[in-house]
């Protein structure tokens, strides 16, 4: 007799706006955890891209960016005695006016006390010669585009009322952010700031094959003000990003399943209004409340369910489809969104549950009523 009106409660008309409903709200859920997917996924391919190296820096604890930092520069002789310490290149970074063809514009300067060394650090290509004199500079390709610098170029740095006149001896290209700065010897530096006992950061590397670790030795030989950095962490970076993606999504998913809530009550209170006359006949059967209250429950999580999965299914093609029209119209555009099989799971189960909640409290006050107060 259950099955029976189980049965021909899914034949009522609410049922399929009702799977319908559920389906578009899971929908939502699953086009976003299908493009993350494929947003993470890119983002792990990236990790492995980008070469590691053994790079690290010495910055002031108090700076709030390296332009501020300011470290005694005698470490770098204290910091070539560690062993496995491969290359040490202090370095001097600050904001100066630059004036070029009556062109004036604010730029980071980047004053270095081995050109050799920086060079050979950044690779790239290099067109001209290295700032070695002190009235020479090297500009990064970036800027000297921007601003139209050519080799032989005369240019004036200012700092506080200070101006050096410098020629541009080089143009060149790291793929780094310095391409966007102008690279001057530390002597310049020095007549501009008049600062000769601090730089800005320490760069040095590590041996590859060094027998011991000597980030645990340089710790010990580090004042309280300065602190040592890696460069190149790109898996923090990725996992920090995976990290704010995945709270964004839980945080919507969230607002999601109370709407699913919300959904199942009016569900359930339309099903129990629209089925007295079903109800009352089970209950003048001798039907229990908890089988009455299981009856409800089942079509819920039955609807949830089928809901569901239909809804997962529009999500991940509606996704799909989406990037694929995109994917003609930009070019340059690639996206490839999937979802996982536990991850489709998940979602199918934390609706269900949803849907438990959201009607809980209807088929309990349905199951409550006796044959007479139905029939009323």
């Amino acid at each position: 007799m259950i099955l029976l009106t189980l049965n021909m409660l899914f034949r009522k008309r609410g049922t399929a706006p009702s799977i319908l409903a559920i389906a578009l709200l899971v929908a939502i859920l699953a086009s976003m955890g299908s493009i993350t997917n494929h947003i993470n996924s890119e983002a792990e391919a990236l990790k492995e891209l980008v070469n590691i190296g053994e790079t690290y820096i010495f910055l002031s604890k108090q700076s709030s960016s390296i332009t501020s930092s300011q470290i005694d520069a005698n470490l770098a002789g204290v910091l070539k005695t560690v062993p496995g310490v491969n290359h040490v290149l202090p370095q001097k970074i600050f904001k100066a006016n630059m004036t070029v063809k009556s062109n004036e514009k604010a730029i980071l300067l980047r004053a270095i006390a081995d050109p050799d060394l920086f060079f050979d650090l950044r690779g790239g290509s290099l067109d001209g010669a290295k700032a070695k004199a002190r009235g020479e500079a090297c500009v990064g390709e970036i800027l000297a585009r921007m601003v139209g610098i050519n080799l032989g170029d005369q240019v004036n740095l200012t700092i506080n009322d200070v101006t050096i006149e410098v020629r541009v001896v080089g143009i060149f290209r790291t793929m780094t952010q310095s391409d966007s700065e102008l690279v001057v010897p530390m002597e310049a530096a020095h007549n501009l700031t008049g600062s000769e006992g601090k730089v800005s950061m320490i760069e040095f590397t590590l041996e590859v094959d060094a027998m011991k670790d000597p980030i645990q030795n340089i710790y010990k030989l580090l004042p309280g003000d300065v602190e040592v950095m890696q460069v190149q962490q790109p898996g923090k970076f990725i996992q920090d990003i995976n990290a704010q993606t995945l709270f964004f999504l839980n945080n919507w998913s969230l607002a999601v399943y109370a709407v699913v809530v919300a959904a199942s009550h009016i569900v359930a209170a339309r099903l129990t209004s629209e089925s007295t006359y079903e109800l009352a006949m089970l209950r003048a059967l001798g039907t229990r409340k908890r089988h009455i209250f299981t009856l409800i429950l089942t079509y819920m999580v039955t609807v949830a369910t089928i809901g569901s999965i239909l809804g997962v299914a529009l999500g991940i093609a509606g996704a799909q489809t989406a990037s694929t029209v995109a994917g003609w119209m930009l070019t340059s555009l690639n996206l490839a969104p999937f979802m996982e099989l536990d991850q489709a799971l998940e979602l199918i189960i934390l609706t269900q549950a949803s849907s438990i909640v959201g009607s809980i409290f209807a088929a309990f006050k349905a199951a409550g009523k006796t044959f007479e107060e139905l029939i009323l």
